[in-house]
């Protein structure tokens, strides 16, 4: 046993140290918080009613007995009627759900009654006990007015009194209002009655029913009153009492004065009082017949109209219940006395001012202020409380009267902005659209909730409804998260202000009481004896008797406590203070007179009994916060469901919805509501919340939730698409170069730079509570952002595959954008690397992957596209599209949304500055394959380049020497002229046209397409250098740099030398390989001979030279409508002779023998003769101009191929002597040939 006990210390400890360890770690989130508080648990100080019903009164000895008795059993029913209100606003109909079925036998049909008969049984119960609540509260009705209405008792009316009957008469318009709505209620009521007489006489009790079925009928379907029977009713009761309008007269004054000096703080408390004025004034009215006793509520001196008619003015739309609005003037309208002139001075017409209290824009500015001005000041004063060391002594009670005033300001300011939303709310309700507006709108409808909800608010409205929603929301977070800290002070505040009244403020009337020995000293010594808390529980009995006026106002002495009256002790408080203070109330009349309460004392009464009206809210802290800030009604549409026989409307009509939609896709510069989403989602809060803990109802619990699973997802989508649009946008703007977007500015919208939107608010959040469960929005919304990420490079890589080469530059800049949009988003999102995305794309990396999308499609475009179709020029390094290509193209994907990797409005901006380099291939777009393939892929790019060129040469050299063998030997003999020789080439190429051999589709396009890929290598391998070199001089300015001295100079100027001659590895890897390359087809196709016969046509360079010769020779045809050869072929047919001969080491001689050369020496030596030679298909200027073009060309690459190619070495070296004889007219030259190495 006492190891056992031993053991389990020592895990106890281990737990304690544990759980410290834990405590050292904080769990606070650091992203800003844009949601109301949300707990799981909800704990209030103090209820907002008393469960007991006030029965602590008999130990406080009070002459408000009898009257605190009778306002506990009203309030006990008030208590009750919010169940039967519950009950009929969330009534359904059962009987519609029941089938009826005509097709059964008798003994079915028996069964199904039956089972209806059990079903609808409840149903009735619930209508049969709201009959008779209804009845019982008009008798206690009838019960306190007959009291109130007699001389004796009349004179302790009280306040307290008529709010009760106020209380209790607003239930009962409400359950009437909601009878008369209610058609479930005679559906299921009729539907009992059919299946009552079928099984009437088969139930048990079937008499007893039939008696109760016919007293509901009557009071479901009235034939008297066929609308508001319970009001009728109580009015032709209240008929038979006399004075009874008395009454009702004092509890209109007293309501129209609370409304006017704003004692209220509950937003049910101050439409109550709103409610109850034409209530009121139609029980007061008397009947037209009777002239005598007919009271008539308009002329009625003992009446101020005045009041009235502002009040009515001013508020002709009141909230009732949930989404039930009460027009003012249409209850007033039905008072006998009425008549139609009045109707413009009680707000028949709204007035712009009317329209402006009820328009949420006008009011926006003024609640705005309120909340700036606000919300600093309460942050200070909730820093410095949770700072500061609380202390009960009379200093920190000065400072709780500070807070505790801080704080009853937040809650009227709550009770403002959120009466501001719930009456325009109600105000739209009650005048839907019209139906020109929905004809501008080009839409039809007829649907009363859509007409009032979602037509019915301008962009402008919404935005400023977000924004108070936002407002409202906030200052209750912060509230609520306060009230552990201010929950002291707020009690010391109260406590002590209560002393001070009673024990010191009221020292002087009791002074002057007991000095001229009158009756009121013992009202006077139990209000104080109420609620003083003396010193060692001691009241002292002389401190009044030895009061002086000399004396001046007393400061008592009492202990400071936290702790705040019952809800039994303020109630008889604040009433006993009024009785004693108010000229109307005839319980001052009793017991005092004008000497003994002097003007002082009724001041100091007075302020205190309005100083105490916050007492009670304060104390019941989270009650009124709850209530002030409760916008679930923003939600509920059970009057519109009814009135349209819907069991439930479409998500499109949710104005919760709306405003989330709104919040997201309309956003305004002057009105960033992005980080609203959160508050306005707490509108779902608000009404899950009623819908558990108010109306007991889980079904209406099911569908708020059904309806936030629905929109959750729907707003998670569209933050995500949101968010990834506006950081698109704005790096696609980064990347519009400025001149272009000067340009572009004056007339494009899109060009504009997109408002700062604060987007990162709500992707941070982490702990979002909806409905009672925390969601990781941030996750959510990175999951979605991740996937567009995806989709994005996916239709990038289908769109580069279904374009030409030269749209790689749209490639690389979208994926630039895409890659720096991720950087932005992987500050605020968890989102996968963005190499693993574009790897994914790409599918460059798999067990069967070769190579990636992007290389295999640029390398098809190369070979298939570029060198074939391309004609390259040297001078430019461009490759230009030959007029003569007709590709055809597939057709580009359609993005997935309209902002695919550059947002729609940049995207037209970029493509229209990169369509100037659509025409060819150039640097540039080399440049972006580099940064397209990276360095992995240039190598198997080259490789693969390589590897095409060895099978055009492979395929071209065998057709060549075959056709090859048909040229007969050419003549050098000089002597001819140059109108021999040219006749001789006719000649020549006369007996190819013969023979029907054309070199151009099979020969001259191979060698250009070679000579492309070469120059494209060549191209690249100088990009890549110059791109190197780039970085290395950006790096300079960030690595320890020291001016050389001259010791030092030229060992770094060989170390540099030495390193940038390394980066021309890729161009010169490629022509060592095509050295190679040219070796195996030297073998191949050249005869091993040491002796050149310069006549023959057999080795390569006299092959060239052939092929060089005819080059070019269409474009002199008679027909000058065909392309000519340097068009169509380019620089890349001299570029792929030019690297053959090289690596051959013929480039002597085929500088020597060029037969192009030789024509062009013949006529430069020629005596100049005026005529000039045009016969046949030849001109000879003509060809002498374009082979001394050619002959330039081959210069500039025989240039660059002797600075970029390696040393090769060669079996033989060719070295031409000088001639036996000085005339150039002669043969050819002998030849002596030695093995030697050249370059």
């Amino acid at each position: 046993m006492d190891q056992r006990l031993s053991a389990i210390s020592d895990l106890g400890k281990i737990w304690v140290t544990e759980a410290h360890v834990l405590s050292m770690y904080s769990m606070v989130e650091h992203g800003p918080k844009i949601q109301s508080h949300a707990t799981g648990l909800e704990l209030a100080m103090l209820s907002g009613t008393n469960s007991i019903q006030f029965q602590d009164h008999i130990g406080l000895q009070t002459e408000l007995a009898e009257e605190t008795i009778a306002t506990a059993g009203m309030e006990a029913l008030v208590v009750e009627g919010l169940e039967h209100i519950k009950m009929l606003y969330t009534f359904r109909s059962v009987g519609r759900a029941v089938p009826v079925v005509n097709n059964l036998s008798i003994e079915n049909k028996y069964k199904l009654d039956l089972e209806t008969f059990q079903v609808l049984t409840p149903q009735i119960e619930k209508i049969k006990r709201f009959m008779e609540f209804q009845e019982r509260c008009i008798a206690m009705l009838l019960q306190s007015m007959q009291d109130l209405a007699i001389k004796q008792v009349r004179g302790n009316n009280t306040d307290r009194h008529y709010n009760a009957i106020t209380k209790l008469m607003d239930l009962l318009q409400k359950l009437d209002n909601l009878k008369d709505i209610k058609a479930s209620l005679t559906t299921d009521f009729s539907r009992y009655n059919r299946v009552l007489q079928v099984l009437r006489m088969d139930l048990p009790n079937g008499d007893s029913l039939a008696r109760e079925k016919h007293k509901l009928q009557l009071f479901l379907s009235n034939f008297k009153y066929s609308n508001s029977l319970i009001l009728n009713n109580l009015r032709d009761a209240l008929k038979r009492i006399p004075n009874h309008e008395l009454v009702l007269i004092d509890i209109l004054q007293q309501n129209v004065e609370f409304i006017e000096n704003g004692r209220y703080v509950l937003l049910d408390e101050k439409y109550r009082l709103v409610r109850s004025l034409p209530r009121l004034m139609l029980l007061i009215d008397g009947d037209l017949g009777d002239s005598v006793k007919s009271v008539n509520v308009f002329k009625d001196r003992r009446i101020s109209l005045t009041p009235l008619q502002s009040i009515f003015r001013a508020y002709p739309v009141v909230p009732e219940c949930g989404d039930m609005s009460m027009t003012m003037l249409i209850i007033l309208q039905r008072s006998p006395h009425w008549d139609a002139s009045m109707e413009i001075s009680w707000g028949g017409n709204a007035d712009r001012r009317i329209v402006a209290h009820y328009s949420l824009p006008s009011q926006w500015s003024r609640i705005k202020l309120q909340h700036q001005e606000y919300m600093p000041y309460l942050a200070q004063t909730l820093t410095e409380v949770a700072t500061y060391l609380f202390k009960k002594d009379t200093a920190t009670a000065k400072y709780a009267a500070f807070v505790s005033k801080m704080v009853f300001d937040g809650f009227k300011l709550l009770q403002s902005w959120t009466c501001a939303v719930l009456e325009s709310y109600h105000w739209k309700l009650t005048h839907p659209c019209a139906a020109a507006i929905i004809t501008k709108l080009d839409k039809q409808s007829d649907h009363p909730y859509e007409l009032a909800i979602r037509y019915n608010y301008s962009p402008r409205e919404l935005g400023v409804l977000v924004d108070i929603i936002s407002m409202i929301k906030s200052l209750t977070s912060m509230l609520t998260q306060a009230e552990a800290h201010v929950a002291p002070y707020i009690r010391l505040h109260i406590h002590h202000k209560i002393q001070q009244f009673s024990a010191g403020g009221l020292v002087p009337p009791l002074h002057r009481a007991h000095k001229r020995k009158r009756a009121i000293i013992n009202p006077l010594l139990k209000l104080r004896r109420l609620v003083s808390d003396w010193p060692k529980n001691i009241e002292p009995i002389t401190d009044y008797i030895y009061y002086s006026r000399q004396d001046g106002r007393v400061e008592p002495t009492h202990t400071a406590r936290v702790v705040g009256p019952t809800f039994t002790q303020l109630r008889l408080l604040r009433t006993m203070v009024r009785a004693m203070y108010d000229p109307r109330n005839q319980l001052r009349v009793q017991f005092f007179s004008k000497k003994d309460l002097e003007k002082e004392d009724l001041q100091l009464m007075d302020y205190f009994y309005c100083e105490s009206l916050c007492f009670q809210y304060l104390l019941n802290y989270t009650g009124t916060l709850t209530s002030n800030s409760d916008l679930g009604d923003l939600w509920y549409r059970e009057f519109y469901l009814e009135l349209s026989g819907e069991v439930q409307f479409a998500i499109e009509l949710s104005l919760a919805w709306i405003l989330a939609e709104h919040v997201i896709t309309d956003q305004h510069k002057s009105m960033p509501l992005v980080e609203n989403i959160l508050y306005t989602l707490d509108t779902y809060n608000d009404a899950a919340h009623r819908s558990i803990s108010v109306l007991s109802q889980r079904f209406l619990y099911d569908e708020i939730e059904a309806e936030v699973n629905l929109i959750f997802d729907q707003i998670v989508f569209l933050v995500s698409d949101h968010v990834y649009s506006y950081y698109t946008k704005m790096v696609g703007l980064r990347h519009v170069d400025a001149p272009h977007h000067e340009r572009l500015h004056p007339t494009l919208k899109c060009a504009d730079v997109p408002a700062a939107q604060r987007y990162h608010v709500p992707i941070s959040q982490r702990n979002t509570h909806v409905l009672g469960r925390i969601i990781d929005l941030n996750f959510l919304i990175a999951h979605h952002v991740n996937g567009k990420f995806y989709d994005d490079l996916d239709y990038c890589a289908k769109k580069l595959e279904a374009s030409d080469l030269s749209q790689v530059l749209d490639y690389q800049k979208a994926i630039r954008v895409v890659r720096e949009t991720h950087e932005l988003l992987d500050e605020h999102l968890e989102l996968d690397p963005f190499v693993k995305i574009i790897t994914t794309v790409d599918e460059a990396v798999g067990p069967t992957a070769f190579a990636g999308r992007a290389l295999m499609h640029i390398l098809a475009c190369l070979v298939t596209d570029v060198f074939p179709n391309y004609s390259y020029n040297g001078f430019t390094r461009r490759f230009v599209i030959s007029s003569l290509a007709d590709i055809p193209r597939r057709r580009h994907p359609n993005p997935s949304y309209d902002h695919s990797t550059f947002c729609a409005p940049p995207k037209h901006v970029c493509e229209n500055a990169t369509k100037l380099h659509r025409s060819f291939i150039g640097m540039v777009h080399i440049e972006a394959i580099i940064c397209t393939l990276g360095v992995v892929g240039i190598p198997l790019l080259t490789k693969s380049l390589l590897q095409f060129v060895k099978e055009q040469l492979e395929n071209t050299l065998t057709y060549l020497y075959a056709i090859i063998k048909g040229f007969p030997p050419w003549n050098y003999n000089m002597m001819y002229g140059p109108t021999t020789c040219f006749r001789h080439l006719e000649a020549v190429l006369q007996n190819f046209v013969h023979a029907g051999v054309d070199l151009r589709p099979e020969v001259f396009q191979a060698f250009k397409e070679v000579g492309n890929t070469i120059c494209f290598i060549m191209d690249l391998s100088n990009v890549l250098d110059w791109l190197s070199l780039r970085g290395q001089l950006c790096a300079l300015r960030f690595t320890t740099f020291k001016f050389p001295t001259k010791t030092t100079l030229n060992s770094t100027l060989d170390s540099t030398q030495q390193f940038y001659a390394s980066l021309g590895q890729l161009s010169c890897g490629a022509l060592a390989h095509l050295g190679e390359l040219t070796k195996s087809l030297q073998t191949a196709h050249i005869l091993e001979s040491h002796i050149f016969d310069l006549n023959a046509t057999r080795n390569f360079y006299h092959i060239w030279s052939l092929l060089s010769l005819s080059f070019g020779l269409s474009g002199h045809e008679e027909n000058h409508n065909l392309v000519s050869d340097d068009e169509q072929f380019g620089h890349g047919f001299f570029v792929a002779g030019a690297v053959l001969i090289h690596f051959l080491g013929q480039v002597e001689l085929f500088y020597a023998c060029d037969f192009s050369s030789q024509l062009s020496r013949i006529k430069a030596l020629e005596v100049s003769s005026p005529l000039q030679i045009t016969q046949g298909a030849f001109s000879t200027v003509q060809f002498v101009k374009t082979k001394s073009n050619h002959a330039k060309v081959y210069n500039m690459f025989f240039s660059l191929l002797r600075v970029h190619a390696i040393e090769t070495t060669h079996d033989h070296d060719l070295h031409f002597l000088p001639p036996t004889s000085h005339d150039l007219l002669c043969g050819v030259s002998n030849v002596h040939i030695r093995p030697t190495p050249t370059t």
